[in-house]
C-alpha cells in the first residue's frame, strides 16, 4: 500500500493542531488541484471526464482525489500507480 501524501498529511495536522488558517490552507490546495487536473494525493495528472463512474468524477470535483487513489480512502483495494 502506497503512503498518502506528506502535503496531505501536514495539512490535516495543522487542522487538527489547531494552527490559524489550517482548514483553509487545504480548502486552497485541494481547489488549486482540481483547477489544474492532478491528483491531491499522487500528484498525476488526471482527467475527471473520463473516470467510468459518475460517483468518482463527483468525489475527484469535491476532493480532488483521483479515481485510482479514491479507494485508499474511502475502503476497498488501492489501486496504487
Amino acid at each position: 500500500m502506497n503512503e498518502l501524501n506528506p502535503k496531505i498529511i501536514k495539512l490535516t495536522t495543522d487542522i487538527d493542531q489547531d494552527k490559524p488558517n489550517a482548514l483553509g490552507n487545504l480548502k486552497a490546495f485541494i481547489s488549486e488541484s482540481i483547477g489544474k487536473k492532478i491528483c491531491v494525493d499522487c500528484e498525476k495528472a488526471t482527467e475527471p471526464n473520463n473516470y467510468k463512474k459518475e460517483i468518482d468524477r463527483t468525489e475527484y470535483f469535491i476532493s480532488g482525489i483521483c479515481e485510482k487513489c479514491q479507494p485508499l480512502y474511502f475502503g476497498g483495494k488501492y489501486n496504487g500507480h
